[in-house]
Formats: structure tokens, sequence, C-alpha cells
């Protein structure tokens, strides 16, 4: 779920991760997240040089539901990183 990929493209990252760790593993993600500890700075720079942009958790909730995840702990490792664990949801939820 990097920061670094427009919202389409996005969803092939915890599609792929849900496939690799079902049925019941966790999956850990080191991101920098947007109402957390993200910079401004990243956030203009993901947008203008990628296309991306950084996320707030919400929006990482939302990128994992459709893949049968469910956000489980959020967790700020420094200054510019959360640690996201997302774990296999009881019933995966259709849609966005």
């Amino acid at each position: 779920m990097p920061h670094d990929w427009d919202d389409p493209h996005a969803h092939r990252i915890p599609a792929r991760c849900a496939e690799a760790a079902r049925p019941t593993g966790r999956v850990l993600v080191v991101e920098p997240v947007r109402d957390r500890t993200a910079t401004p700075e990243s956030s203009l720079a993901m947008q203008v040089l990628l296309g991306g942009r950084e996320r707030t958790v919400d929006e990482f909730r939302a990128l994992a539901r459709p893949h049968g995840r469910t956000l489980a702990a959020v967790t700020e490792v420094s200054d510019h990183r959360t640690l996201l664990e997302f774990a296999f949801a009881e019933s995966p939820v259709v849609g966005p």
C-alpha cells in the first residue's frame, strides 16, 4: 500500500498480500500516514512526482477492506513512519 501509487494501482498490493497471507496471516505495513506521521512536503512530493499520495488511517482501512483485511493495530514507530497491522477479516466486506 505504498504512498507512491495512485488509488487504482494501490489496490494491487493489498490484494496480493491478502492472497499470500490467507487464511489467517497478518500483513504489516510501514508507511508515512497523513493524519499521523507524514509531512506536508512528502505528501506534495508523492502527488507531484509519482501521482500517489500519503493516506490517512481511514484510507488505509478502506484499501484493505475489499481484500478481506481489517486494520487491527496502528503504532507510530518513528517521527515519519507508522506500523499498520492488517488481520484477516472474519467476513470479507464486498466493495470499497
